[in-house]
């Protein structure tokens, strides 16, 4: 997945190259930089240089907009937690995979929507649309943990808190500029990984 963010600057494309992606692209950008409340349809319109009519072709509104970039983003974790992933690793192997993936994928301008939607603004069908994606991940990770408690690479007292407690650890890094840091992906993997299995100390 593409690593570089610029600041949003309209991309004038040529009459007929308007498409979801391009879209979905500059809304996710849009939504890192300023906001997903305080960007507007206008906005991404602006940004694209076409008339709001013509996003109204492609996305009925900016939730599906938003919802079209997470969805996007879990097709693509889906994808690869296939290909990297293996049953025979420890549980500990397998929850740094997980991750390792999912801070990839979450420290890019599509993946961060994952992070930045916000149920609590969602139509319902959006919220349980949302509501059921986080909750396979969380059994995912989960799952991964408990396999690890039963091999014995993982010593934790229950697991649910747990899971909380790492995605909670890692969402956060989403609502950083992270490509304007100097710290690189796999020094905050690294140190995240440190903290989560042998402590702060």
């Amino acid at each position: 997945m593409p690593t570089k963010t610029v600041k949003p600057k309209p991309v004038r494309p040529k009459r007929g190259s308007i498409n979801k992606k391009l879209i979905m692209d500059t809304s996710a950008l849009m939504f890192h930089e300023k906001g997903y409340d305080r960007t507007t349809l206008d906005d991404i319109a602006g940004a694209l240089s076409i008339t709001k009519p013509s996003l109204y072709y492609h996305f009925a509104n900016k939730e599906e907009i938003l919802l079209a970039c997470v969805f996007s983003a879990d097709d693509y974790f889906r994808e690869e937690i296939a290909r990297r992933d293996d049953e025979s690793y420890t549980g500990r192997k397998r929850v740094e995979v997980f991750l390792r993936l999912y801070l990839e994928v979450i420290t890019h301008d599509i993946g961060v929507s994952m992070i930045l939607a916000d149920d609590r603004v969602m139509s319902e069908e959006g919220r349980t649309r949302y509501n059921d994606l986080r909750r396979v991940m969380n059994e995912a990770l989960e799952g991964r943990i408990k396999a690890g408690v039963t091999d014995g690479s993982i010593h934790v007292p229950e697991t649910k808190l747990t899971t909380y407690a790492i995605f909670g650890m890692f969402n956060w890094v989403g609502h950083w500029h992270f490509r304007k840091s100097s710290t690189s992906l796999e020094k905050v993997f690294d140190r995240f990984i440190s903290v989560i299995f042998d402590g702060i100390g």
